[in-house]
């Protein structure tokens, strides 16, 4: 039987390309040392795509449920269960190039999750990356209504889900992450309709002013 949530869908080949690049994974990457944590992995499905080009041994996950630990242990991945009271991850300083965590961080308690950051923030090698996706509050809401009048998840995105108890922004996560990482924070910048017919709107500077217009709006944002 076909799940009815989303995040139980296959990735798209398109996100999976777009995923990839974000990590700066390609043909220069030295992938035998190169190590990734998925941090909320869920069922692993971007575990898996990531494993198209680097090497299983080098790739974690971290989860809440049990159940999904157990779905991507059997998948053949190294996966920790996360303690849902505290914020430890038992992993070396520098353990990662990349830490990725796809809509995740609006789910932990927003005390958690700042600690959390700073967990990420400890085990990252330096010039590693922090490829995160949030939903953008409250911009959202409207991508919901659309989505649920052309999918086939009409109640998940009709009603939002309860447990986004951390309601994220574009702007609020980009403050959180500037505390952090200082200038190491790049946020790219939302794709605007006709701008490249438009001149003015491909300076970035108006695009990033222009980007609470928020993810699958008026394109895409990746923070």
């Amino acid at each position: 039987m076909t799940s009815r949530l989303p995040w139980d869908q296959p990735v798209s080949s398109g996100t999976a390309k777009k995923v990839l690049e974000l990590c700066n994974i390609g043909p220069h990457t030295d992938l035998a040392h190169f190590r990734i944590l998925d941090f909320g992995c869920g069922n692993g499905r971007y575990l898996e795509v990531f494993a198209s080009c680097v090497p299983r041994s080098n790739l974690y996950g971290a989860e809440i449920s049990a159940d999904q630990v157990a779905r991507v242990r059997e998948k053949g991945f190294f996966c920790l269960q996360l303690d849902p009271k505290e914020s430890y991850l038992p992993f070396a300083n520098e353990s990662f190039d990349v830490v990725f965590s796809s809509n995740v961080v609006e789910h932990i308690p927003r005390r958690l999750y700042l600690e959390y950051l700073l967990e990420i923030y400890r085990v990252l090698k330096r010039g590693g990356r922090f490829v995160v996706a949030a939903p953008n509050y409250p911009i959202k809401r409207l991508y919901d209504i659309k989505k649920a009048i052309t999918s086939d998840f009409v109640h998940y995105y009709l009603f939002d889900d309860p447990t986004h108890c951390n309601k994220m922004s574009i702007f609020r996560l980009e403050r959180d992450l500037s505390s952090l990482f200082k200038k190491e924070v790049y946020l790219e910048p939302t794709y605007i309709f006709f701008q490249h017919r438009i001149p003015f709107l491909r300076r970035k500077r108006v695009r990033h002013l222009l980007r609470m217009l928020g993810d699958k709006v008026s394109g895409y944002c990746v923070k």
